[in-house]
C-alpha cells in the first residue's frame, strides 16, 4: 500500500498528560517531544467546547506549524449522551437530534475560523458519527441519520466531511451501538462523505480480529474508503475486556511500550494495511491511549513512538 500523502495522523490526545488532568508544564513538554518525532502528518484531535483542554489557541500554538488536523466529534458525542442518552445524528428523538445538530453547527464554526485564519495549521476533516445506540428501529435511525446529512451537507464546509464507523448496534454486545456499516453506507452514498475505519471498533464489533478486513472490502466496494486509523483491544488486562481504550500495539522487535493483552499486532495491521489500493486514503495514523495516570512524559509519547514503527515495519 502507498499513500499519497507523507506521515501519519497521530490521535495523541489520550496520551497526553491533560487527558489525565496534569500541569500545562508537563503538557507543554509532551507536545515540545511529539513535535521532534519524525513521520507525523498532523493530528486527530477531539473538540467539546474546544480543540484542547487548555483552548484552541494553546493547542496550535504547541504543535508544527504544518501540522494538519482531523477533528473527531466521537469525545463530544459521547460526552453529550452521558445526559441525553438520545443525542445524536442518528437519533429517532427528534429534539434530541435537532441538539445534536446545534453542536455540530458549533463544530462548523470553529473549523471554518481556524481555516479562515492566516495560519498555516489546517483542520483537513471532521470526523462524523451516527449516533446513539438506538432504542428505535435501524431504519427509523437510518432515516433520521439521512435528515441529519441533508442538513450538514448544505452548509459550506472548509474540510471534508468523514464518517467513522464504529460498532454497530447489531454488533455483540454493542458499546457505542452506532448504525451499522451497511446502513452507513447506504446513507453516504451519492453525497460528498466518505467512511474512515478504526481498527479496534470494528474488531469490538463482532469481537473477531477478522472484522476489520471485512469492514475494509465492503467500503472499497463502494469506492468511499477515507482513512484507517489503529486502535487497539483486548480481551483482558489493564485495557479491559472488549473496551473501545485505544490499546496500545502488542509488543513488538523493537517496541518499547507495547500492551501484551493486546490483540492488534503488526501482522494484524499488515493484513488489513495490504488490502488498501495504492493512493486511496487521505488519511492514516494511530489513536493509542497511556492508560496509567501516573506515567511520565517519556513513557507517553514512547507508546506513539511504538505506534509509529509499528505502521512503518506494517507497511513491509
Amino acid at each position: 500500500m502507498n499513500n499519497q500523502h507523507t506521515g501519519y495522523i497521530i490521535g495523541a490526545y489520550p496520551c497526553a498528560p491533560s487527558f489525565h488532568y496534569k500541569n500545562e508544564n508537563d503538557e507543554a513538554s509532551f507536545w515540545r517531544k511529539l513535535a521532534d518525532s519524525t513521520d507525523i502528518r498532523g493530528l486527530e484531535q477531539p473538540c467539546l467546547e474546544e480543540l484542547h483542554p487548555f483552548g484552541d489557541n494553546w493547542l496550535l500554538n504547541h504543535i508544527p506549524g504544518d501540522w494538519e488536523i482531523v477533528v473527531t466529534a466521537i469525545m463530544g458525542t459521547m460526552q453529550q449522551r452521558a445526559s441525553q442518552p438520545g443525542f445524536g445524528l442518528a437519533s429517532a428523538d427528534e429534539t434530541q437530534r435537532q441538539a445534536c445538530l446545534s453542536w455540530y453547527h458549533h463544530l462548523y464554526q470553529k473549523i471554518n475560523r481556524i481555516n479562515d485564519s492566516a495560519a498555516k495549521k489546517r483542520v483537513i476533516a471532521l470526523e462524523i458519527h451516527a449516533a446513539p445506540l438506538a432504542t428505535a428501529s435501524v431504519e427509523h435511525s437510518t432515516a433520521a441519520f439521512n435528515a441529519s446529512l441533508d442538513e450538514l451537507t448544505r452548509w459550506d464546509w472548509s474540510c471534508d466531511l468523514v464518517l467513522e464507523h464504529c460498532d454497530a448496534m447489531n454488533g455483540v454486545h454493542p458499546g457505542k451501538g452506532f448504525l451499522p456499516l451497511e446502513n452507513v453506507l447506504d446513507t453516504v452514498r451519492g453525497r460528498n462523505i466518505r467512511v474512515a475505519l478504526n481498527w479496534a471498533r470494528s474488531v469490538i464489533e463482532r469481537r473477531d480480529t477478522e472484522e476489520p478486513l471485512r469492514h475494509l472490502q465492503q467500503v472499497l466496494s463502494q469506492h468511499k474508503l477515507a482513512g484507517l486509523m489503529f486502535s487497539g483491544t483486548s480481551e483482558s488486562g489493564p485495557y479491559g475486556e472488549w473496551g473501545d481504550l485505544h490499546a496500545p500495539f502488542a509488543p513488538f522487535p523493537g517496541s518499547e511500550a507495547g500492551c501484551r493483552e493486546s490483540l492488534m499486532t503488526v501482522d494484524q495491521a499488515r493484513k488489513w494495511l495490504h488490502a488498501v489500493p495504492d493512493n486511496s486514503l487521505s488519511f492514516l495514523g494511530i489513536k493509542l491511549l497511556e492508560i496509567n495516570a501516573s506515567a511520565d512524559v517519556s513513557h507517553r509519547v514512547a507508546i506513539l513512538h511504538d505506534g509509529i514503527r509499528a505502521l512503518n515495519l506494517a507497511k513491509t
